[in-house]
Parts: C-alpha cells; sequence; structure tokens
C-alpha cells in the first residue's frame, strides 16, 4: 500500500515529464534540460552516434541539453569532447533515452522521503476517486518503460498497485492506450487483447 501511495505522489511531478518527453521524436525539438537518472547511480556512457564509439560519461544527477529522440530510443544531446573530426568542443552526441529524467533526482528523492508516513487512507476510496477520472482517447501507442533495466511493468485489473497483475511487459514492448485516468493508463496487449492498467510513470509514447 505505501508502494502505491508513493507512485500516486509522484505522479504530480512525473506525469508532466513523461508528456514533455513524448514529445521529442525523430524530428528536431526545441533542445530542453534533462538529468541523468541511472541504476545504482553509475556514470552514462556518451556516444558518437547510437551504438557509436564512446567519447565520455555523464555522472548520476548531471544536467545535458536534449535535441531529439530517435525512433530506436537514443537520445541527441550536446556534449563538450573531442570530435574525431572536428577537434574539441560542443558537439552533437547520443545516449541512452531511458536513462534520463525531466526531473532531478534529488527532487524524485526528496519526494519519496516526504510521503513515509503512514498510510490511513481507505483503499477503495481511493480506486473510485480513480475510476471517477477516467476519460475516452484516441486510442494510441505506448511502450512499456520499467524503472529499471531487468524490470518490468504490471498490467493490473483496476488503477492501483494493489490490483491483481495480469501480465508483464518489458521495455519497448508496445500497449495500446483506451483511457486515461489521473495517475492510470487503460491499455490493451494488442497481441493477446488483454485489457488492464499501467501507471502512466512507466509508458512512453
Amino acid at each position: 500500500m505505501m508502494k502505491k501511495i508513493l507512485m500516486l505522489a509522484l505522479a504530480a511531478l512525473l506525469v508532466l515529464g513523461t508528456a514533455v518527453s513524448a514529445a521529442l521524436g525523430e524530428e528536431e525539438a526545441e533542445a530542453r534540460e534533462c538529468y541523468v537518472y541511472t541504476e545504482n547511480h553509475q556514470p552514462l556512457s556518451v556516444r558518437t552516434e547510437p551504438q557509436g564509439q564512446i567519447v565520455g560519461r555523464l555522472e548520476y544527477g548531471e544536467k545535458v541539453k536534449v535535441l531529439s529522440v530517435t525512433g530506436d530510443r537514443w537520445a541527441e544531446i550536446i556534449f563538450h569532447y573531442n570530435h574525431p573530426q572536428n577537434g574539441e568542443g560542443d558537439w552533437t552526441a547520443y545516449v541512452n533515452w531511458r536513462y534520463l529524467s525531466d526531473i532531478a533526482p534529488e527532487e524524485i528523492d526528496a519526494l519519496l522521503e516526504s510521503e513515509k508516513e503512514a498510510y490511513t487512507g481507505d483503499p477503495m476510496t481511493d480506486i473510485n476517486a480513480e475510476f471517477a477520472t477516467a476519460a475516452e482517447v484516441t486510442p494510441y501507442r505506448v511502450t512499456a518503460r520499467p524503472a529499471r533495466v531487468t524490470s518490468w511493468v504490471s498490467m493490473r485489473w483496476i488503477p492501483s498497485e494493489t490490483g491483481m497483475e495480469i501480465a508483464r511487459y518489458t521495455t519497448t514492448e508496445e500497449l495500446i492506450v483506451l483511457k486515461e485516468t489521473a495517475h492510470y493508463l487503460q491499455v490493451q496487449d494488442p497481441d493477446t487483447g488483454d485489457v488492464g492498467y499501467i501507471h502512466k510513470r512507466f509508458a512512453q509514447k
């Protein structure tokens, strides 16, 4: 239950970040600032091109300018390094998009810490309130974005962390969005036809 409350609290900050990140596609986008948010606070490798030569690293929490995100989920950034042809300067480079966040890691940590008090609400009231925010949308596709590379996104019967799990989805698996609530997406698995809910934090357009 505490996990559910923490996720709902995070959504107020993170849903905006998710929406803005979704706007970055294969076409050029206005440069925006993001933060390195890796597992175990590890540095993030910077490459000359997707899957290319490593030319440097960004530290956990470091701010970076993102120009665009490619279809295979590589972020084009501005990075200072010694370019093989052009010499030292601020050049475009690439990092794995899933390790960037629109919100500074310390802000996320502070929010989690502030929400560690005991939960005193009524679970059914919270679930009903979430259902009450449901809105129809023109169906669109999202990809699963687990919190960790080795983890998964759970599809549940109801928009709640307490709901029974229907299925699990790993990074880049696609789902079709049917409805949106305040913090969840009602989605359909295009392969099995299963319908359930996933948290917005773990979906990317």
